[in-house]
């Protein structure tokens, strides 16, 4: 199975989820009481009352808060129990400073006033407003928003929506006080009441009526909320057993195919004896490719020059000078490393080893290089391939990735409906299912035997007397040590002066004099060549999601 390409993409996906937030201040709100005393020319004065609690050093507190249309926000002012704070304000964002401690609690007071906050009609008088809304990105703990008239009402009426629905009381002086409890980041809560018109004798009345409104807002509301419930409970009676059948049916299927897959690895495994040099199946590189999961494009090229020098299309002239013997070659890659070589860093017959530093430490060089690379690498992989050292499984792979869109769909609903630890199970399902059906790709019975065969190769070589090395062949010798340069670049130097001691001195096919410093010179090419980048950003209030355009929201710096 390809887990490394699995384990990637669930990363970026993971990389893409993980929000700004959670490299900032780590804080909680754990109480918040807002009260808001309306008077008689239709202002309101605010009073909130917010109690936060500390895992880091801070510097303070902001609250954004947006009015609605046709409203303004004014005498913004901000004390905790000892004294009043600084406040800085921009575009609806104010910044309280109040420094701390990790581990402090702090309740801050901030008091402002709401200008046009209430309207009057013929029926009533109204205040209808957002705090908070869609845009704040703090969880509120045991919220409270208190609305009190400017005398004592009897013809009180109340709504909440959002957050707030069903969480109004009304007391017996006629004030509404809605209990919202743990209120999560990112939602909206209007609150909305009515009272006697004649409590409110500055504001002038218009002629349409508001009660009625109200009450239609209410049936329509309830109605959603009865209809919620039942699909609700559909949701549990077909989404979890569907949940639960598919899930155990996916699980299932991965614990088969893996021991499946296991199996198979061990028995090729079994047939491991007595050190011998693989048949010549394939390149050197495409071996490298196919039997290392660390492989390194860096090393494999050296044991490329050292396969190309075996098969006498490449001959060395020194311990860094090449020359080009003959172009036909077995592989594309093999003809895109000469090309690289010889016709873009060399002379068209010739290269050195310190051309390609030269070369590669010239920037205008670096997407040329960079681009040659990775159309070796490609080739390369093509080669691996064409061996169809894979099994396809083609039908199951499409049967699993749709069950990964039903598992995300069964995820939807379950948050939609709250049953919030369905959702979170279904999601880790769809993950699992939809890296099984890009990766599930198990390698075959001579994939497997192929693998062993030189992994073992390269263990034994790295204790491997001189006298058995030397019982191999000529084209058996290059090739274990051209695979051995790519994979274990350590051993091949340690072993580097042992098995060429009794090469004949005029054998220019053999090894190279000094593939360790050519194996050096590659790896510092691809790290020059190598960018990075950064970049970051940030924002302000901006218009909000709650009734009217209003809004706000709570955060710390």
């Amino acid at each position: 199975m390809k887990n490394k390409k699995g384990l990637a993409f669930i990363l970026f996906i993971f990389l893409l989820l993980v929000p700004v937030q959670a490299f900032a201040i780590d804080f909680d709100i754990t109480e918040v009481q807002i009260e808001a005393q309306l008077n008689e020319d239709g202002t309101a004065d605010v009073t909130e009352q917010f109690t936060y609690e500390f895992e880091d050093e801070f510097n303070g507190i902001t609250r954004s808060l947006i009015p609605k249309e046709g409203t303004s926000i004014e005498e913004f002012t901000a004390s905790d129990n000892r004294r009043d704070l600084e406040v800085e304000a921009e575009n609806g964002l104010y910044k309280i400073y109040r420094s701390g401690n990790e581990g402090d609690t702090i309740q801050v007071e901030l008091n402002y006033r709401i200008v046009v906050a209430v309207e009057k009609f013929s029926d009533g008088a109204e205040f209808y407003w957002p705090f908070f809304d869609d845009s704040n990105e703090s969880d509120y703990g045991d919220m409270t928003i208190t609305v009190i008239p400017p005398a004592s009402a009897s013809e009180t009426e109340a709504l909440g929506y959002g957050e707030a629905f069903d969480t109004a009381s009304i007391t017996d002086d006629g004030a509404v006080v809605f209990d919202l409890g743990d209120v999560p980041a990112g939602k909206t809560a209007d609150i909305r009441a009515i009272f006697e018109a004649e409590l409110f004798p500055g504001v002038t009345a218009q002629d349409d009526t508001v009660r009625d409104e109200l009450a239609d807002d209410r049936e329509e509301l309830e109605n959603e909320a009865a209809a919620f419930a039942r699909n609700q409970q559909l949701a549990k009676s077909l989404g979890i057993p569907a949940i639960a059948t598919l899930g155990a049916l996916l699980i299932g299927l991965v614990f088969f195919s893996w021991i499946k897959a296991s199996r198979r690895k061990r028995e090729a495994r079994s047939g491991a004896g007595e050190f011998f040099v693989p048949e010549d199946s394939m390149s050197v590189p495409a071996l490298l490719h196919f039997t290392n999961p660390n492989y390194v494009a860096a090393n494999g090229m050296s044991a490329a020059i050292l396969d190309l020098m075996r098969k006498g299309k490449i001959r060395q002239l020194s311990e860094d000078h090449f020359a080009l013997a003959d172009r036909s070659t077995d592989h594309p890659h093999e003809a895109v490393l000469i090309e690289l070589l010889f016709d873009t860093i060399g002379d068209g017959k010739e290269f050195t080893l310190e051309q390609v530093e030269i070369y590669t430490k010239n920037e205008l060089n670096h997407d040329h290089y960079n681009a040659a690379t990775a159309e070796w690498n490609k080739e390369v992989r093509a080669e691996v391939m064409a061996h169809d050292f894979y099994e396809k499984h083609v039908g199951l792979r499409w049967a699993v990735g749709v069950m990964s869109a039903v598992f995300i769909g069964l995820a939807i609903v379950s948050g939609i409906y709250g049953l919030l630890p369905w959702m979170a199970l279904s999601i880790a399902l769809a993950m699992l299912a939809l890296g099984f059906a890009i990766g599930y790709s198990p390698i075959t019975r001579e994939g497997h035997r192929l693998r062993s065969e030189w992994r073992s190769l390269k263990t034994a070589m790295a204790q491997l007397p001189t006298e058995q090395w030397e019982r191999l062949t000529t084209d058996e010798k290059q090739r274990a040590y051209a695979y051995l340069l790519g994979s274990d670049q350590k051993t091949a130097e340690r072993k580097a002066h042992a098995f060429t001691a009794a090469e004949p001195a005029n054998d220019v096919s053999g090894f190279a004099v000094n593939p360790v410093l050519m194996t050096a010179v590659f790896v510092t090419a691809s790290t020059t060549t190598s960018a990075t980048a950064d970049a970051s950003g940030g924002g302000i209030a901006g218009t909000g999601g709650g009734v009217g355009g209003g809004g706000g929201g709570s955060g710390a710096f």
